[in-house]
């Protein structure tokens, strides 16, 4: 399998894609402890994290399961060697970092408690593999979440032609590469196809008078400006937007699926 659309090692803004995953992560962490708890995370439980990045939401993840275990699955070598440092109490049955892709989980069937895949399966050409695989390793009773954008869910008011054309050319580059702009209205039919039961999908809206414009912005365009290189002067359109929206003169919305399924 390949890394699809997200390649950490090919990015030529690497290092602003790591601080952008860390704002993000810290600026929805008590939404997102909030999100793990309501989908059946439980401080004993041996957990899995699908797609761990740096290990940002990998901390959060061991601070809400301090009884367990956590496995924090990451493909990227880069990404994959920072996890450890940033995951600052390890669980009681401890923390086990696999460089490993998605669809191979180097795990036994019916280890896992509770899953979590974020912002990963719009990134994975073969989404349902990964959502199989992890349906194999966890147990009778045990939850899968997947939380992952939809760009059917942006919103912007009044429109801004810019940020159309951006969405749309990247929705293009992702394609080609094997993502999907559009997974999370998909979620619920690839759990559900998986095998996971009980399955239910909601949507978080996300607007620019709930975060700083500059965290919504990273969430909503930071990625989608990189794949396509130098063709968007990213400072440029932010600084436009950041003073329409300060002025109120700009409401910008972005949603995002919340989608959770039981193991029989």
């Amino acid at each position: 399998m390949t890394t699809g659309s997200y390649n950490f090692e090919r990015l030529d803004d690497a290092s602003f894609q790591t601080t952008r995953l860390y704002q993000q992560s810290q600026a929805i962490r008590g939404m997102e402890a909030g999100i793990l708890r309501a989908a059946g995370l439980q401080p004993s439980h041996d957990v899995l994290e699908v797609g761990s990045g740096p290990g940002f939401v990998s901390d959060l993840l061991a601070e809400l399961a301090p009884e367990g275990s956590l496995h924090a699955v990451e493909p990227s070598p880069t990404l994959s060697a920072q996890i450890d440092a940033n995951v600052r109490t390890r669980p009681a049955r401890g923390l086990f970092v696999h460089q490993a892709f998605g669809n191979a989980l180097p795990i036994g069937d019916a280890q896992i408690d509770f899953a979590y895949a974020r912002f990963v399966l719009q990134h994975v050409p073969q989404a349902l593999e990964v959502v199989r695989e992890v349906h194999r390793v966890t147990r009778s009773g045990g939850r899968f979440c997947a939380v992952d954008s939809d760009d059917g869910l942006v919103i912007l008011h009044p429109q801004e032609p810019r940020v159309s054309d951006l969405l749309r050319d990247a929705q293009t580059v992702q394609t080609t590469q094997g993502g999907d702009r559009f997974i999370g209205r998909k979620l619920q039919a690839l759990m559900t196809e998986a095998g996971f039961i009980n399955v239910r999908s909601r949507v978080l809206a996300l607007t620019s008078s709930e975060l700083p414009f500059q965290v919504l912005f990273n969430i909503l365009l930071g990625y989608k400006a990189s794949l396509l290189g130098g063709a968007v002067d990213v400072r440029a359109l932010y600084e436009e937007l950041a003073d329409k929206v300060a002025s109120g003169r700009l409401m910008v919305a972005a949603g995002v699926f919340i989608v959770s399924g039981e193991k029989a």
